[in-house]
């Protein structure tokens, strides 16, 4: 299936901000097209011409400012549906975002603009554009469909008062010719049959005298119940879901009034216990012996797109605010560690700072950036699951292994909380060994494990599997807060922590519970919970119990799992001095890779792009190492490093990148790499593949 080219219209009046926000966006929307204007009046063309799936709209720009840009973008059919995300200096003005949420904007950026949260604001306008646009198309489409059901049955129902009234003249005509008659009767039997509506003819008794066959079809009737007093023999409803009494039925009411009564909803409830829903209207015909005709129409199926409508709009309205929802908790989950990060930052630079402080700030800054390391993951790897690039990898996992490791690492965090951590493993030898993805259940046992701290204030949580049948069923107990009942449905949905009140006091994306049954469900088990909300009352705790389960398959032979762990011990006392080619356009990442390496190195090469690296590889043979990222300009990292492997079968190559999504270690593997790394660089696990792939031809014996 061909992707879709994403398009991205940046208004600003500020040429430099324009090519900064080109710059930020090309490495994560590299087929996007990015358009620019620099007026609003441009602004406005460009959009209603190309209809991009997002604007970045600047609020102070001459002529026409951002809030009448945006006003009249949501004003226009052509452009309403397009998401527009304000982008503005004025970081106290709350009169100015207040305005431009008036104006229709979904949401407000400040200046300068964090790279990270641009992108993220980017995607789900995207997805916000997609959902406005199939809400859009679905409305007009139930919209056309009911107005031509409508049409229909005006049209149906303007030819049966219009037959009835030809009746009246042909009946009259009859007293005074036989001919005129036989030639009326023969009309009005032939278009009587052939009426798509219901028609009866009913006496002073209320009894049937004639009826058509429609009415047969529409009432599920025979003949001869249609000569019965039909209409005190069925259950009705009314249009507004009460019983309805026999005086209220149009026939009678036209009978009693001597006057029409039209376009009266009535549920019929037939033989089955169903309800047809039906439009009858009634007339008196004074001048014949039958006493009332009645025309009856099917609307059951206009019912049924009434009700679509209503779902649809309730549908659309829980959309919205799932999607103000969402908007709201990541700009708060990534705005509340990037102040940590750049808050302490900039405190590092306070004159006469003890080296106390110091370290305090820069944990600071690291617990920051791996909480917003955190968000990002979860939202690529919830991306991944729906876009179906999330893949399973299979390989024999001792899960006794697995579960002990989580118990280790959980621990010292757990105790410091003042919480008791318990471990229950019930499986046999025989019974530990697993064909599963070992990832996939390590990441679901952390989620919950980390949901269970998050949510635990005392007591204790508890860990633990065994086996039923041909699964594992593993388990987290905690007594935490518990989950009232009516939330048991929504927890495992993203973006949502149990209860819309929790989201103020928990900090999360609300992802973590729909990644693990997404991987669960992968894996070919169920998730489910069982809990017991807090009583407040009493004080006595919650409790939530969340199990899931894997299939497994017997395999006796735990010898042949072995650890592929690389031990660093006393590897700097092992090292050789190597030569270092660093492909790398960020000065920032190339910096980092430096200060990790720069002790085992005696020499240190710097390139910014693949066409360098290729040139620079061919000239210096003797290179030992090179770290390829793979977004360069000129020539990408795996064209670069297909084209070393040309000449140079042996220098050992590492990719590098900030993508991490599916598919580019394979494909850097394929291009000739040697391994692979994902940005942001951990220095430890840095120095394990340097020294995992250099180890028999570069460290000392």
């Amino acid at each position: 299936m061909e992707t879709r080219i994403i398009k991205i219209l940046a208004i600003d009046d500020n040429k430099d901000n324009l090519i900064s926000i080109k710059a930020m966006l090309a490495d994560a929307f590299a087929d996007a097209k990015i358009l620019t204007a620099q007026t609003g009046i441009k602004g406005y063309e460009l959009a209603v011409s190309e209809n991009p799936d997002v604007i970045l709209l600047d609020v102070i720009m001459p002529g026409m400012d951002g809030f009448e840009v945006c006003m009249k973008l949501k004003a226009d059919k052509k452009s309403c549906d397009i998401p527009v995300v304000f982008v503005t200096a004025l970081k106290s003005d709350k009169e100015s975002r207040i305005r431009a949420l008036d104006c229709g904007a979904e949401a407000f950026l400040l200046k300068p603009i964090d790279e990270y949260e641009l992108i993220a604001q980017i995607r789900a306008m995207v997805k916000i554009k997609a959902a406005n646009i199939k809400k859009h198309n679905e409305k007009e489409r139930l919209a056309i469909l009911v107005e031509e059901q409508t049409h229909e049955l005006k049209l149906a129902y303007a030819s049966s008062i219009k037959l009835l009234e030809e009746l009246k003249i042909e009946n009259i005509a009859r007293k005074n010719s036989e001919k005129a008659l036989l030639k009326s009767e023969e009309r009005w039997q032939k278009l009587f049959q052939i009426l798509p509506v219901g028609v009866s003819i009913l006496d002073q008794n209320g009894n049937i005298a004639e009826f058509n066959p429609a009415l047969e079809k529409i009432l599920g009737l025979s003949k001869d119940e249609m000569h019965n007093k039909i209409y005190s023999q069925r259950e009705y409803i009314h249009s507004d879901n009460r019983k309805m009494e026999v005086s209220e039925f149009p026939s009678n009411l036209a009978l009693k009034k001597q006057k029409n009564i039209e376009n009266v909803e009535v549920g019929v409830v037939n033989e089955n216990g169903d309800v047809i829903w039906t439009e009858v209207s009634a007339a008196p015909l004074s001048l014949f012996e039958a006493s009332c005709a009645v025309v009856t129409t099917n609307i059951t199926e206009r019912k049924k797109v009434e009700k679509e409508l209503i779902r649809s709009k309730e549908k659309a309205e829980e959309s919205d605010r799932l999607k103000s929802a969402f908007l709201a908790n990541m700009s708060h989950e990534i705005r509340t560690p990037m102040n940590g990060i750049l808050g302490f930052a900039g405190l590092l630079n306070t004159p006469k700072l003890s080296g106390k402080e110091q370290q305090a700030y820069i944990r600071i800054i690291e617990k920051s950036g791996k909480r917003m390391l955190n968000i990002i993951n979860d939202i690529i790897s919830i991306s991944r699951v729906e876009s179906g690039q999330m893949k399973l990898t299979y390989s024999e996992t001792n899960i006794k292994e697995q579960i002990e490791y989580i118990y280790a690492f959980f621990n010292p965090e757990i105790k410091q909380k003042g919480l008791k951590f318990l471990l229950k493993d019930s499986l046999a030898s025989n019974e530990i060994i697993i064909n599963t993805d070992r990832e996939k259940v390590y990441a679901i046992l952390t989620n919950l494990v980390k949901n269970a701290i998050k949510f635990t204030v005392s007591g204790s949580i508890e860990l633990g599997c065994e086996k039923k049948d041909n699964f594992i069923e593993f388990f987290v107990k905690d007594t935490g807060v518990g989950i009232p009942n009516e939330q048991k449905s929504i927890i495992f949905e993203r973006f949502r922590q149990g209860s819309e009140s929790l989201t103020k006091n928990y900090e999360g994306a609300g992802l973590g519970l729909a990644i693990s049954k997404a991987y669960v469900e992968m894996l070919g088990g169920k998730i489910w919970v069982e809990t017991l909300e807090k009583d407040l009352s009493t004080g006595k705790p919650g409790k939530s119990e969340f199990y899931f389960t894997i299939p497994c398959n017997d395999n006796p032979n735990i010898s042949k799992i072995k650890s592929n762990t690389v031990v660093l011990q006393n590897a700097e006392n092992k090292i050789k001095k190597l030569k270092l080619l660093i492909v790398e356009d960020d000065d920032v990442s190339e910096m980092l890779i430096r200060m990790a390496v720069k002790k085992f190195c005696k020499e240190i090469i710097r390139v910014r792009n693949g066409v360098e690296a290729v040139k620079t590889s061919y000239l210096n043979p003797d290179i030992d190492l090179i770290f390829m990222d793979i977004q360069l300009p000129d020539m990408d990292g795996f064209e670069a490093t297909s084209q070393i492997r040309h000449f140079n079968k042996n220098v050992i190559i590492i990719g590098q990148t900030a993508f991490a999504l599916s598919g580019d270690k394979e494909k850097a593997i394929t291009s000739g790499c040697d391994d692979y790394i994902a940005k942001p660089i951990d220095s430890k696990l840095l120095l394990e593949l340097m020294y995992k792939h250099t180890n028999k031809k570069i460290f000392k014996s």
